[in-house]
């Protein structure tokens, strides 16, 4: 760093900057940040934004996290006034998500082993339900060869996981990678899947074959391949993808709403609520965020820590160019529509078939919450993407009415022993727009190189823009990068 930067930079000037503030208090909130001079401005207060946010606050500059909607953490979220406070979100912290453990231990966030466990799955096959240890043999298995002995929910893993060739977790970055820059259909053909296994990965994916990315999948199941490859997998065989991070993994005790919650307080009034942002304007000379309620924040960089359902949006002066303005109005995100229901007794006893459900109706997935203390009150009936858009046409209390209808159908022993929680769709929650990511076939590979380097004066965040990690730990990588490009910039 130069001199200058230094002193800018010191918490002595940081320390200044915060009593000139505080000399100001009495003016209104809206007269206070009406032409508010920061250093950094960061739109998102998710995982990606505060970590940020933290990051360069402990190098000394002067920071505003700016959120839309009133509250923090993004697709983290505990509902805390449900039974039994479930996560609809990120709940999973692998034993080796190195930055979300170092913030949770410099918090003094309390970490329990084990994330919300599922139990294993039974099957459900034109309304027919058949117990896992009968699916290799049912006649309504009508896959072939190997595939016959994969349970239907684990049958794209059988055809991604299990045959992912990176040995690195940069691997999919390298120029081989665009040979599996490819859709999904095509991969299976490759593959030689049979029509029926086809049929089921469609059904479990909740998309178009042709509309999922092979290399994004295979970023992925790189990672876990080689955070698994510290453990015992004999103690492991027989568990999904789902099953085994949740056996080797920790969660946020009371939810991991409570880390977010102290990543937020530890920002203390950097992070502004109720802050919807419509333009980001870009200028050697100082950026300009405009916000929706007429606030405006001047600052020397930006770091935009949305989803890009989010940041298309957003008008960005000069406007992105090439990759990065594909990726950002193109890239797709699956939607993940929840209804979430209470067990007034274990149904599973009285029928003696495992709790946890793969269909192919209504829902993808009616799934079991084993908590880490054992209890069992818990279940989720869960829509992806296409079959969740008659169930987002619903009223709430609809969809729990419906999901407790079709369970009971498809499940005699659950009649009169599901109780209606609540219901929730990424989709419909207006900062998000959906659950999880997705890549475009064809353009994962140029989009992953490009749409995260830095546009001007513009930086990038989030679970979208992963290198090397998935999850949770993936918006923690993306946030402190994003953070290092601007303390470098800051320094010269």
């Amino acid at each position: 760093m130069t001199q200058s930067s230094q002193s800018r930079l010191t918490r002595r000037t940081f320390i200044a900057a915060a009593g000139a503030a505080a000399a100001t208090a009495n003016l209104t909130a809206r007269a206070r940040v009406a032409n508010e001079r920061v250093d950094i401005t960061i739109v998102g207060a998710g995982l990606a934004g505060m970590n940020a946010a933290m990051i360069l606050t402990e190098l000394g500059a002067k920071v505003v996290v700016l959120e839309a909607s009133d509250r923090t953490g993004g697709r983290c979220l505990t509902m805390d006034r449900w039974h039994l406070a479930p996560d609809l979100g990120g709940a999973q912290i692998g034993r080796d998500y190195a930055r979300v453990l170092d913030v949770a231990t410099r918090l003094k966030v309390k970490l329990g082993p084990g994330a919300h466990i599922n139990a294993p799955y039974s099957f459900v096959v034109n309304d027919t339900l058949i117990p896992a240890k009968d699916w290799e043999k049912s006649p309504l298995n009508r896959t072939v060869g190997a595939e016959r002995s994969i349970p239907p929910h684990a049958l794209g893993g059988f055809y991604v996981e299990g045959r992912t060739p990176f040995e690195s977790i940069d691997g999919w970055l390298s120029p081989a990678a665009k040979d599996y820059d490819v859709s999904l259909a095509e991969w299976l053909t490759r593959q030689g899947a049979s029509p029926d296994a086809r049929r089921i990965i469609h059904q479990s994916q909740g998309r178009p074959l042709e509309s999922l990315s092979v290399l994004r999948m295979m970023q992925e199941a790189t990672r876990g391949k080689i955070s698994m490859a510290r453990f015992d997998m004999a103690a492991l065989r027989g568990l999904d993808a789902y099953q085994r991070a949740g056996v080797t993994s920790q969660h946020v005790v009371g939810g991991t709403s409570r880390l977010t919650d102290a990543m937020a307080a530890s920002l203390g009034d950097r992070v502004r609520l109720n802050r919807s942002v419509k333009a980001i304007e870009l200028n050697p000379k100082g950026c300009t965020v405009r916000c929706t309620d007429g606030s405006k924040f001047r600052a020397r960089f930006v770091i935009a820590a949305v989803p890009f359902t989010v940041l298309r949006r957003i008008a960005i002066t000069p406007a992105l160019s090439g990759a990065q303005a594909d990726a950002v109005m193109r890239m797709p995100y699956g939607n993940q529509s929840q209804v979430w229901l209470r067990v007034r007794q274990p149904y599973w006893e009285k029928d003696g078939i495992e709790a946890s459900m793969w269909t192919d109706g209504s829902f993808n997935l009616i799934r079991q919450q084993l908590e880490s203390d054992g209890s069992r009150e818990l279940i989720s009936a869960l829509a992806f993407s296409d079959r969740s858009v008659s169930l987002d046409a619903m009223p709430e209390a609809e969809r729990g009415r419906f999901a407790i209808a079709e369970i009971e159908r498809i499940r005699p022993s659950t009649r009169g022993l599901l109780e209606f929680v609540g219901a929730h769709s990424w989709e419909q929650a207006p900062w998000s727009r959906g659950c999880s990511f997705q890549m475009v076939p064809g353009r994962a590979h140029e989009w992953a190189q490009k749409m995260g380097k830095p546009h001007r004066e513009l930086h990038f965040a989030g679970e979208h823009l992963r290198q090397l990690e998935v999850g949770m730990e993936a918006a923690m990588e993306s946030g402190e990068r994003a953070a290092r490009e601007i303390a470098d910039r800051l320094s010269t």
